[in-house]
This record gives structure tokens, C-alpha cells and sequence, in this order.
């Protein structure tokens, strides 16, 4: 059996791997006046006695309980050193030459949004419908003749949306992109006004 220690400010974890079924077994000390969390339902404790297995915690309501050792896990703070990025930063990539004359817009809510965190799908929608219709007036300004619009496939709600505000604006026609750029994801968007 290879025993192997890791010691942090609080708490000492013994780690071993013993060749059984289960894999690694984490072994926990616990100590008189430590926080802990139940393994298995929300909230904090603080240890207020130790007998063998069996740990009598005072729940944060103020009752004291008795759990067995396995029912708990200890808190604590680690302190983690400097954390290197996974990824690299995207590089901006120049449009080629067959894509000078269109704009790109991708409408998918997580690149136009840091985060959705409070917003309803009616308002992540209609963001999307107003970066959609912005683009648009953008080419329109910029007498660029195509827009790509992608907007995944999914349920079909968003491209429907999509679809029916292009209807309802005048001076284009759209269609589905080519497979290679999307195909029933995306729509392509061909503004017949302008003028290259």
C-alpha cells in the first residue's frame, strides 16, 4: 500500500490506493472545532466531538447531531499558485478574399453575451434579433452586397425568428448557406440595393 500525504494549513489528508474495486480511498482527519459540509445535502456544521467513527457536529441551526465519519467533508481554503490558460488567445484573422464582400454574424447567445445569467429567452431573442437587424443596416451603410447569419440549428425557433424578420424587410433575399459554411445553420443574406 503507497501512502501518500498532502498537508494544508488545516487539515491532513491521507491518500491511499490500495488495489480493491473502489480505486483511490480518501481518508479524512477531522479536529474539535473544524468546519465541515455533509456529503450528502447542503449546509455547514462545526465539530464539537469525536468518538471513533461517529462525529457530533452543531448544525448552523444550532442542533447538535451524530454522523458517521464517511457522511462528512471537511472545509477549507486552498491556496492555489499562479493558474496558466488552457487556451491561447484567438488571433484576429484578416476575412480572405471571397469574404470581403460579406459580413458575418454569429448569433449565438454566448458570443454576443458574456453571460445570460438573469435574462429571460424572450430577451436573449430579441438581443439576437437587434444584433441581427444591426448588421444588416451595417451592410446596408457599407453598400456590402452579403450577410451571413448564423444562428445554429437547434430547436429552429431562433432561425424561424430570423426568417420572419427578413420577410418583413425589403431590398433582400436570403437562403440557406452552403453546407460548408453552415448549411441549415446559418442564412445567407443578399442585399439587393447595394451597390459594389
Amino acid at each position: 500500500m503507497t501512502e501518500f500525504l498532502l498537508e494544508t494549513k488545516s487539515i491532513v489528508f491521507n491518500l491511499y490506493k490500495p488495489r480493491p474495486l473502489a480505486g483511490v480511498f480518501l481518508y479524512m482527519e477531522f479536529r474539535i472545532g473544524q468546519q465541515i459540509t455533509f456529503k450528502d445535502a447542503a449546509g455547514k456544521a462545526v465539530i464539537k466531538a469525536i468518538s471513533g467513527d461517529v462525529i457530533t457536529v452543531e448544525d448552523m441551526f444550532g442542533f447538535d447531531r451524530e454522523y458517521d465519519a464517511k457522511e462528512l467533508l471537511p472545509t477549507h481554503t486552498m491556496e492555489v499558485g499562479e493558474i496558466y490558460k488552457k487556451d491561447k488567445p484567438r488571433k484576429i484573422v484578416q476575412p480572405s478574399a471571397q469574404q470581403v464582400d460579406r459580413l458575418l454574424v454569429d448569433l449565438h447567445s454566448h458570443e454576443l453575451l458574456d453571460t445570460t445569467h438573469g435574462m429571460t429567452k424572450y430577451e436573449i431573442l430579441n438581443l439576437q434579433l437587434d444584433k441581427a437587424r444591426a448588421v444588416i443596416s451595417e451592410a446596408k451603410r457599407r453598400k456590402v452586397g452579403k450577410v451571413l447569419i448564423i444562428h445554429g440549428k437547434g430547436s429552429g425557433r431562433l432561425k424561424d425568428e430570423v426568417h420572419h424578420m427578413l420577410e418583413r424587410m425589403s431590398g433582400l433575399n436570403y437562403y440557406f448557406a452552403d453546407f460548408s459554411e453552415g448549411g441549415y445553420g446559418a442564412t445567407e443574406v443578399q442585399i439587393l440595393n447595394s451597390k459594389h
